[in-house]
């Protein structure tokens, strides 16, 4: 035979045999005996939630598929069991699988090749040293996150440490563990992804850590209550690519050595109290992409080392107290997509190239950034969210900013913008959110704004607008919750158009000339607030704020506001309002805050005013009301008496001012049962001092009418005296 003919032999040969060996997941395959047996006593010990959600033991049967019927093929048919070719269990995977109790019968000793358990998104509430007696174990992969776990993180594992000197992947996140982060972890030396996320940890960091976890990749540990410093042993673990301690207690500054991290992608250090400069040495992270030091105490200015991370898409650095000006070189930041600044000391004009064509969110707001509004931010179409609020910024508001087509957020208030805002229509924009408000602005009403069919919010407050309010925003917008158009020159009669506003919250007109109220409310709708069902009258049933003050409103309150019975606040204070506060006032049962001071309101205060058991604020002051003050419940808190002060027909509680009635209800409410014990010690000196009246005239009509009397007395009185003399 030839060599070639013999090589051809071999090579068949080779080949049915790869066809014939059974693969992990073949039919073939037979579980271990003992290792089905291991599974299902486990199982045994589990229950599945009630189908109403609440605890185990009322729903179906947890895994159905594990059933000793089929345990035979248990490596092919049993939910989440992948065996390897000898049939030993390999992997265990049962994410979100309904499953309630604890891994104390699971004997990970009977799983000798078990690398991977999954078990995450379950109530698995213990493990309760489930391998107590394992000498070493395979495992690799241990998920147990979102589960209902507590104790330490030790009583979280399987087995000790030491045992698992093979895990690399560790994922408890989102449960309930409490205590230090134990140093005796450093003995699963190949560990890659750390996860204690969103739980109860404290104490600081062991540095050993990251000496010893050479192979780390990803260290979360964000929400919990970690303190102490960042240690500096962290430059030790060259191959990380995320560290998130967001959300902790850390304090001290970051360390030089956190410019050894090469591989960082993502670093977040963000809502801690972390002081001090941005160390030089982030300008090695070439590879960084998301950096995250929102909320901490850091100072000093952005070191010009940032400007070489060129991969670069998040940098978040608010709510420090970094200053100094943002440099041009910014512009070198072609991939970066988010940037925020805002609530910091940064001055300076704002660069007027950011360099990125790519932003989905620019945050500048609370600095003292100078200048006009920056024209190249028109050249963002995919920006989503612009915040330039709280600078000094100045000029007008450029028109091609209106038509960015995937603008959604626009905050420009509290600067010194000037002039008309752009009065052509943009059919079809974005914008959900538009804040204007504390500017110099002037003009009509915005015509631009009835484009924006999605707007929710709109705030055009402390302007210098005028004329009137278009009848159109009922049908232009829709869906707007809250519209405030307060100080400002607007007049005329408040459009009846507004009762088309099904979702209106808040409707603040205060300050302005508007004179009278048109609309009315009609209609009934039901919806679901805070879990309980409420109908509603009016079509703007979702009501929580109206404020109306120091406008010319006339006439009587529109007695249709007490539908709204999700109304918070209700101010009408500092108009011409006449008539009295409508009887069904009692039906806002919510309202918090009641305002109607300063106007011409006549006649009582309606008796179901004490339904407003949530009112914390009320002035009635400065009207013409007249009668008792209703007393009872809530309105026993409110006992300053100025909030009825300049109504010369009020009486009772807390004036005081006894009604005409004889109500002594101002008394009563003050102070209580010690008044009527003070009443029942006057009523008895009262009486007292009636008796001995009484009795002093007796005797004295008896001496001065009845002379035999009068004379038996003196003798009496002679006798005694000479007897004690």
């Amino acid at each position: 035979m030839s060599e070639s003919s013999t090589l051809k032999s071999i090579l068949h040969v080779s080949v049915l045999l790869l066809l014939c060996a059974p693969s992990p997941s073949s039919s073939s395959t037979r579980i271990q005996h003992g290792e089905a047996e291991s599974l299902l006593r486990w199982k045994s010990t589990l229950s599945a939630p009630s189908p109403a959600g609440g605890g185990g033991g009322s729903g179906p049967t947890p895994i159905p598929s594990w059933s000793p019927a089929s345990s035979s093929s248990a490596c092919s048919t049993w939910q989440g069991v992948t065996c390897d070719a000898a049939g030993h269990v390999a992997e265990l995977s049962l994410p979100g699988a309904g499953l309630h109790g604890t891994l104390a019968a699971l004997d990970l000793a009977a799983f000798p090749v078990l690398a991977r358990l999954d078990l995450r998104r379950n109530s698995i509430t213990a493990v309760a040293a489930a391998a107590a007696n394992v000498s070493s174990s395979n495992l690799t992969y241990l998920d147990l996150s979102q589960n209902g776990l507590s104790g330490h993180i030790l009583d979280a594992l399987p087995s000790s440490p030491a045992a698992l000197h093979e895990l690399s992947h560790l994922n408890l996140s989102f449960n309930g563990l409490y205590g230090p982060i134990p140093r005796s972890l450093t003995a699963m030396r190949k560990m890659r992804v750390f996860d204690v996320s969103r739980n109860k940890l404290n104490g600081a960091t062991p540095p050993d850590l990251f000496q010893n976890w050479t192979e780390l990749t990803q260290f979360r540990v964000q929400n919990n209550f970690i303190a102490g410093s960042i240690p500096p042993a962290i430059g030790n673990a060259t191959k990380l690519q995320i560290l998130s301690f967001s959300r902790n207690q850390l304090t001290g500054e970051i360390p030089d050595e956190i410019g050894n991290l090469a591989s960082l992608q993502g670093l977040d250090i963000s809502q801690n109290f972390l002081t001090g400069p941005i160390p030089h040495s982030v300008g090695n992270l070439t590879g960084l992409v998301v950096m995250g030091l929102y909320s901490n105490g850091f100072t000093g200015v952005i070191p010009p080392e940032i400007f070489n991370l060129t991969e670069l898409g998040i940098m978040a650095l608010s709510a420090n107290r970094f200053e100094g000006e943002v440099s041009a070189a910014i512009s070198s930041l072609k991939n970066l997509y988010a940037l925020d600044l805002s609530n910091n000391m940064f001055r300076g004009t704002i660069p007027s190239d950011l360099g990125s064509r790519q932003f989905l969110s620019i945050e500048l707001a609370n600095n003292s950034f100078l200048g006009e509004f920056p024209v190249s931010f028109c050249q963002q179409d995919s920006l989503e969210i612009l915040d330039l609020s709280e600078n000094q910024l100045h000029g007008g508001v450029p028109t091609c900013l209106w038509h960015l087509q995937d603008l959604v957020f626009m905050d420009l208030s509290q600067n010194a913008f000037s002039g008309n805002v752009p009065m052509l229509a943009h059919s079809n924009s974005p914008l959900e959110s538009v804040h204007l408000e504390d500017n110099s602005l002037t003009g009509e009403y915005p015509l631009v704004l009835k484009g924006c069919k999605r707007l929710t919010i709109l705030d055009l407050g402390g302007n210098q607008f005028s004329g009137t309010i278009p009848s159109w925003i009922g049908a232009s917008n829709p869906f707007i919750r809250f519209l405030i158009l307060r100080s400002n020159m607007f007049h005329g009669s408040i459009p009846g158009e507004l009762s088309q506003l099904s979702h209106l919250q808040l409707l603040d007109l205060a300050m302005n000339n508007l004179g009278q109220v048109d609309y009315t409310y009609t209609d009934r709708i039901s919806i679901n607030w805070k879990r309980q069902n409420h109908t509603f009258e009016g079509m703007v049933a979702l009501m929580t704020g109206i404020d109306l003050s120091s406008n010319y409103l006339s006439n009587e309150i529109p007695p249709e506001l007490c539908n709204l019975e999700s109304l918070r606040f209700l101010n009408l204070s500092r108009n011409h309002l006449s008539g009295g506060i409508p009887k069904d006032i009692g039906n806002l049962k919510i309202l918090e805050s009641l305002d109607v001071s300063w106007n011409e309101l006549s006649g009582s205060i309606p008796s179901n005013i004490t339904n407003l058991l949530s009112l914390s604020s009320l002035n009635l002051s400065n009207n013409h009301l007249s009668g008792e003050i209703p007393s009872g419940y809530q309105l026993r808190t409110l006992t300053d008496p100025s909030i009825y002060g300049n109504n010369f027909g009020l009486c009772g509680f807390p004036l005081n001012i006894v009604c005409p009635n004889g109500s002594n209800s101002t008394l009563a409410l003050i102070r209580g049962s010690r008044d009527n014990q003070e009443h029942e010690i006057l009523g008895w000196y009262y009486s007292v001092l009636a008796g001995v009246v009484f009795g002093f005239w007796l005797w004295l009509g008896t001496l001065l009418l009845f002379k035999p009397w009068r004379i038996a007395i003196f003798r009496y009185i002679d006798h005694i005296q000479k007897k004690i003399m």
